[in-house]
């Protein structure tokens, strides 16, 4: 049984791979297991993962995608913290002793995240995202734009239990939608303000894939905006800036997602785009009804 789980989710990342994992097993906090979780692979990555030997331990499945990962490996960790590591990432050293320490010092902290730096394909670094806190409750600032980028975050076991895990109906935004539901419950993030992890910017990113990664963060957030009213997170006399909120997301994904298909020459999919994403018209309507149920006007 170890203090730490360390969850990589892998997918045709082989020419990453070994630095990721490297990253991992060099860190200076040992009590340590790591659960490599890979999604049918092609490129070699296997061989590389069974290099490591028992230091890793690999679970195989097919087309489940990243939520789905992380679910299977959760059903076997056994740390009371888990952390999470894209395979094309790398953690910096000090990553997992600074998230520890941190836990150890807040008996009430849920997730501790941290800043990160962006690197290439080579993995020359093009950037330091540092977050300033704004002074707001953090369910708040997390619903308007979420600052934690995956591979700095460290969960309590428990805490992700209490929400049911990763839900598999947006994978691709798995991460944040778990950690909007963890706020809902009421639970505390604390910010490490230090860097902690090197994020990889390349051509076979998820995020690069548009349409569906705009799916997945609208309906993500819909759900999350539902759950903070239900649970008191939020108010009905919030309303007013909910809806800000949600339409200053849904608008900017739907006029990008509108500009790259002009610019692919797809203009009926632009016209249909311009209109709104389906969850973008759904989360319109809700709140529409929300408002109504507590008295006020459309």
């Amino acid at each position: 049984m170890s203090r730490v789980s360390v969850v990589v989710p892998s997918f045709n990342h082989a020419r990453y791979l070994r630095q990721c994992i490297d990253s991992v097993l060099a860190q200076d906090h040992a009590d340590l297991e790591v659960i490599v979780v890979d999604d049918g692979s092609t490129d070699g990555s296997l061989d590389i993962v069974a290099g490591y030997g028992a230091r890793l331990r690999l679970i195989q499945q097919r087309g489940g995608r990243q939520a789905r990962a992380r679910n299977l490996a959760l059903a076997v960790a056994t740390g009371d913290l888990v952390a999470f590591l894209d395979s094309d990432d790398r953690w910096l050293p000090g990553r997992l002793s600074s998230a520890v320490a941190a836990f150890d010092a807040d008996a009430g902290a849920a997730v501790v995240w941290g800043d990160y730096r962006t690197i290439d394909a080579d993995g020359r670094v093009t950037g330091e995202h540092r977050w300033v806190d704004p002074g707001r409750d953090f369910a708040r600032v997390l619903i308007a734009g979420n600052p934690i980028c995956n591979g700095t975050a460290t969960a309590r076991r428990r805490v992700l239990d209490d929400i049911g895990g990763f839900d598999e109906r947006v994978p691709r935004v798995c991460d944040g939608a778990a950690w909007y539901q963890v706020a809902a419950l009421g639970h505390r993030f604390v910010h490490l303000a230090s860097l902690v992890l090197d994020y990889r910017e390349h051509a076979g990113n998820d995020s690069a894939r548009f349409a569906p990664m705009t799916r997945d963060r609208d309906s993500a957030l819909l759900t999350a905006a539902k759950a903070y009213l239900e649970r008191g997170v939020i108010g009905h006399d919030d309303l007013p800036w909910l809806r800000r909120v949600l339409v200053r997301q849904f608008a900017f994904r739907a006029a990008s997602w509108t500009q790259r298909q002009i610019s692919g020459g797809d203009l009926r999919a632009a016209a249909y785009t311009a209109l709104g994403s389906d969850a973008g018209l759904r989360g319109l309507a809700w709140l529409r009804a929300a408002k109504r149920a507590a008295g006020g006007s459309s």
